[in-house]
This record gives C-alpha cells, structure tokens and sequence, in this order.
C-alpha cells in the first residue's frame, strides 16, 4: 500500500511520464493566470483604497450617511484583502514552494491547498454582504419576504388604521346590528 500512495501521480493526476509535456504547459499556464489575477485584484483594490482615503483626508463636508458608507467599503476593501492573501496567496505560495523543491509526492499538502483555493468565494462573497449594511438589509429583507410567501415567517408587520371623525354624533342606541 506505501508503494501505491508513493507512486500516485500529483493531485491533478497528471505529470510529464503520464499525460505529456502539453498538458503540463496547460496546467502551468492555468496557474500563471491565477497568480496574474490574483495579484491584479490585490493591485486594484489598494488603488481603490488609496484613492478613497485621499478624498476622504481633502473633504470637510459630508454627511454622516456617506460617512459611513465610506466606512462600511473601506472595511470590505480590508476584508476582502485579508481574505485573498489567505484563501489565495498563501496557498500559492506554498504550492509554487513545493514545485520549486521538487516534492511532488505530498499529495495531502496539494489536495489541501486545492480545497483552500477553491473555498475563497465561499467566504468572500458573505463577508462582503455582512460588511456593506445595504446589501446586508437587502439580502435579509429578500429572505424575510420568501420565507413569508412560503408559509415558514408570519406576517408580523403593523397595519395602522386611520380613524376618521364624524361631524354628526351617533348614540349607542341609534347603532342597529
């Protein structure tokens, strides 16, 4: 059995003597294009930040609203760069150290590294919906409105009646049933 998982091909289930020099530049260029992306990502949105913090340090007049929706993005902008150096970069860098020294045969690292990659969405996208409070209230708003229309959340909204006066006076006695 130690034979077997010592000569398992990489976690893709491809290296040269299996499936060819072609496949490999493939995989290589696959790769290369994650790195771009990612580190383009991480290039733009500290573009973004660091535009956004200029305009805040020059304007002396603003609203408390657009105060904190400035505050809520530059949050998400922290957060989603935390989020990409770990789910993203982290795990590159570990996979591009394992390929520089040639130990292709640690196929838990890899398979772990796959897994971690592949779960950056997974966390990304919820941290943005928690972090930005429009899109948390329109987020919880749209479920409150399905789980109502399935039966699952009772309508607890307030109906507010107007009460009208009368000019003319009405006794208890002249009201017929």
């Amino acid at each position: 059995m130690k034979d077997i998982i010592y000569l398992e091909p990489s976690t893709a289930g491809c290296d040269v003597p299996t499936c060819g020099i072609i496949i490999l530049y493939f995989l290589i260029g696959q790769e290369g294009i994650a790195v771009l992306i990612i580190f383009a990502s991480i290039i733009i949105i500290g573009y973004i930040y660091h535009r956004r913090v200029k305009y805040l340090m020059t304007q002396t007049t603003m609203s408390q609203t657009t105060m904190n929706l400035n505050r809520m993005l530059m949050t998400a902008l922290i957060v989603h760069l935390g989020i990409i150096a770990v789910f993203l970069v982290v795990p590159l860098t570990v996979l591009y150290a394992i390929l520089m020294l040639g130990n292709e045969k640690d196929n838990t690292t890899l398979e772990v590294i796959t897994v971690v990659f592949s779960c950056h969405s997974l966390f990304d996208i919820p941290a943005m919906f928690f972090f930005i409070t429009p899109y948390r209230k329109f987020i919880v708003g749209s479920l409150r409105s399905a789980l109502r229309k399935v039966g699952l959340l009772k309508n607890d909204q307030v109906v507010m009646i107007h009460q009208v006066q009368s000019s003319m006076a009405i006794n208890s006695s002249q009201i017929r049933a």
